[in-house]
């Protein structure tokens, strides 16, 4: 995919990572956080996904990780 070779693409894929990181974390460690302003910062980064031509952001992120 041309738009993961930008360095804008690759910013996004690494910040949806670490939100993910963070409410997984907080899910497992019973820790409070302010949700609502992660879960619209995801969106937000969704959003900037779809107009960098990243068709499937969290595949990207699983892809990443690997």
């Amino acid at each position: 995919m041309d738009a993961m070779g930008s360095s804008e693409a690759a910013e996004v894929v690494q910040a949806t990572e670490h939100l993910l990181w963070v409410l997984a974390r907080a899910d497992v460690e019973n820790l409070s956080v302010p949700r609502g302003h992660l879960l619209h910062r995801l969106d937000e980064l969704e959003r900037r996904a779809a107009d960098l031509n990243i068709p499937d952001l969290y595949r990207q992120v699983l892809i990443r990780c690997r």
